[in-house]
């Protein structure tokens, strides 16, 4: 597993704005530029926090992605998602 590189996506979007504004214009052809497995590519192109927790992610770096509104996740689905009490779909 490479899930140190979803923590390092996550650590990124929150400090360094111009990686951030590159993932909201092209978020597919960034994650390509990470070296990750393909359940944890899915995972986080889904938007699917709880299974990217359940594989090692950081939950306070996976807000990151309820704060730049990526994958589908935001400030009202992050919560139940990484608790599992909502899939995406």
């Amino acid at each position: 597993m490479s899930i140190y590189a979803i923590n390092k996506i996550m650590y990124m979007l929150r400090n360094d704005a111009p990686f951030r504004e590159r993932m909201q214009q092209d978020p597919q052809g960034v994650v390509g530029e990470f070296s990750l497995t393909s359940e944890e590519r899915e995972a986080l192109t889904r938007g699917d926090v709880y299974a990217l927790h359940q594989m090692g992610a950081h939950a306070y770096l996976l807000q990151q992605l309820s704060g730049a509104k990526l994958f589908g996740v935001n400030s009202e689905n992050y919560q139940p998602r990484i608790r599992g009490q909502e899939r995406p779909h």
